[in-house]
């Protein structure tokens, strides 16, 4: 067990804090995915000066009916956040998560619960569930692993209703599953095939799940040399005409054919570097066509690192970041120029000077003006959830939402960030939810459809599970740049496209685009932004026909 002792460590770093500095706050971390019990939530004292607490006064309030409490475990915080999509079809998005009370929940928009939920499963539902429409039918399916202390972890698919599909839940050898599941149409039959992390400690396995619970066989599952990490990613990263998966172990990644095969290059490690929670990102950031995997380490060599699709190293990389990290990197284009950005974060402690929660860099690795983010002088937590951008105001440029690690101890309130793309804090921001953000960051969505956006984070604390929304106050612009989720849409997968209204993958935004959103206007969408649905809202309705003819006549480069 190679770093099972890093994060004492780390709570050694906490306790010896300096003691000059009055008690204001709480810290919360985790234990290390190579820890015999992962996952499960530190707390000690934190010793230092606060992030700030709305610098401009302005305040930002909860939707009606929120916040909604759920049940927790005192050892066991979920994590990833939580999922907007339309599970009952009537046209607004719906809230969508779970907590380790052992649930699956549903709300509509105003807090009211979906009829059949919440969905009671073996074991924990740690990490937040993927939703899509998986056989194309028009109605929205949910995928949940769930955990044991060790070992008992399950596979669920559960319906719009709350029903658990036929031949599940699925028993992977009895062990627990990794970080989400990843939703995607591998073999082009018009159903959705899940990819999952089996934990066999101290190896993994990399497997695939048809919908009616059957498993590829060949080469699958694919052996890990150690537990499994993350989520995996999907693309066609090398540009040849198929898909690609990427998958971490603990010690390794992989890059992998459909057949389960190697890519060449691959595997490979990073020296003095693990990966634990992170997650990889996709994207083409040199625009030749082909895919760059953007990954996050930590130990001694903690940062960011970008590799080609043959595993050598993308010019510029890695960018270290000086501490722990478990944050999964976000690719975006805050500007909208056609440059991309890396956005990744780290843990922070008491008595760490200059302590930044996160990163904006360019393509080739160069810092950002306004960057690293810095809550307040020196200190303040760091951000380890995913970091979600969106164009929240509809000004043409993204603006970033990050999680806190710190919670005040006298009123138990926490750190939701929001920034500009230079760094400055967004008005009515920070957010202060009840409890830790920690490691669930912001989901962004119109839930109620009245033009601007609401932002949704789990908030965990003593009592429970805090399920926040909060109403935005602008008019908002959907774009192709937006993350507005854990690992860039509610069936995962990490792969950033920014070529926004093109529907038939041919770069350009044309006659057929607009004919083929046409076909399928009025419909509830079954595979995001692909039949059309470009705001995400799971309808294909006036607000994408917008949004497509706002770039009608553009080329993708």
């Amino acid at each position: 067990m190679k770093s099972a002792h890093l994060p004492v460590m780390f709570l050694t770093i906490l306790l010896t804090a300096p003691r000059a500095l009055a008690q204001d706050a709480k810290i919360i971390t985790t234990t290390d995915e190579a820890s015999t019990v992962p996952g499960m939530a530190v707390i000690s004292d934190y010793y230092g000066p606060l992030p700030p607490d709305k610098p401009d006064g302005r305040s930002i309030s909860q939707m009606p009916g929120w916040p909604v409490l759920m049940g927790g475990d005192p050892l066991f915080a979920p994590t990833r956040g939580l999922v907007f999509a339309d599970l009952n079809g009537d046209g607004y998005l719906d809230i969508i998560t779970s907590s380790t009370d052992g649930r699956v929940y549903a709300w509509d928009h105003t807090g009211t619960a979906i009829p059949g939920f919440p969905v009671t499963t073996i074991e924990l539902p740690q990490y937040a569930p993927s939703v899509d429409d998986l056989d194309g039918d028009g109605d929205m399916e949910i995928v949940q692993f769930t955990r044991g202390t060790t070992v008992g972890g399950r596979l669920y698919i559960i319906d719009h209703e709350g029903n658990v599909l036929p031949g599940f839940p699925v028993n992977v050898n009895n062990n627990n599953l990794a970080s989400c599941p990843t939703l995607y149409d591998l073999d082009d039959d018009g159903i959705m095939e899940i990819i999952v992390g089996e934990r066999a400690w101290p190896l993994g396995y990399l497997h695939i799940f048809e919908i009616d619970g059957s498993e590829w066989g060949g080469n699958w599952p694919v052996a890990l040399d150690h537990v499994p990490t993350g989520t995996a990613a999907v693309g066609d990263v090398d540009d040849d005409g198929a898909v690609e998966i990427f998958y971490m172990s603990y010690d390794s990644m992989y890059l992998l054919e459909l057949d389960g095969t190697a890519l060449a290059g691959w595997p490979r490690q990073i020296a003095n570097a693990n990966f634990s929670y992170q997650s990889a990102a996709l994207a083409d950031l040199d625009g030749d066509g082909d895919l760059e995997i953007v990954v996050g380490a930590h130990r001694s060599a903690a940062g960011c690192y970008v590799f080609h699709h043959d595993g050598t190293t993308f010019p510029g990389w890695p960018r270290l970041v000086g501490g722990w990290t478990y944050c999964p990197p976000t690719v975006t284009d805050l500007e909208g120029d056609g440059e991309l950005e890396i956005l990744d974060g780290r843990a922070g402690a008491s008595g760490d000077p200059g302590s930044a929660a996160f990163w904006a860099w360019t393509a080739s690795g160069v810092i950002k003006p306004g960057f690293p983010y810095i809550p307040t002088h020196g200190y303040g937590g760091g951000s380890n959830g995913p970091l979600t951008v969106a164009d929240v105001n509809g000004d043409g440029l993204m603006e970033i939402f990050a999680d806190n690690n710190l919670k005040e101890s006298a009123t138990g309130m926490g750190w939701l960030f929001g920034v500009d793309a230079f760094g400055n804090d967004l008005p009515g921001f920070p957010l202060r939810p009840l409890g830790f953000t920690y490691m669930n960051g912001a989901t962004i969505g119109d839930v109620d459809g009245d033009g601007d956006y609401e932002l949704g984070v789990l908030s965990y604390h003593d009592a429970g599970v805090n399920v926040n929304l909060y109403d935005l106050p602008n008019a908002y612009s959907p774009t192709g740049r937006d993350w507005k989720v854990y690992h860039a849409r509610n069936r995962r997968g990490g792969l950033y496209d920014p070529c926004f209204g093109d529907l038939d993958g041919d770069r350009d935004i044309d006659l057929a685009d607009l004919a083929q959103l046409l076909a399928n206007y009025g419909t509830t969408s079954g595979a995001v932004y692909e039949d059309g649905d470009l705001d995400y809202d799971g309808d294909v309705d006036l607000s994408d026909l917008a949004a497509l003819l706002a770039v009608y006549g553009t080329t993708c480069s």
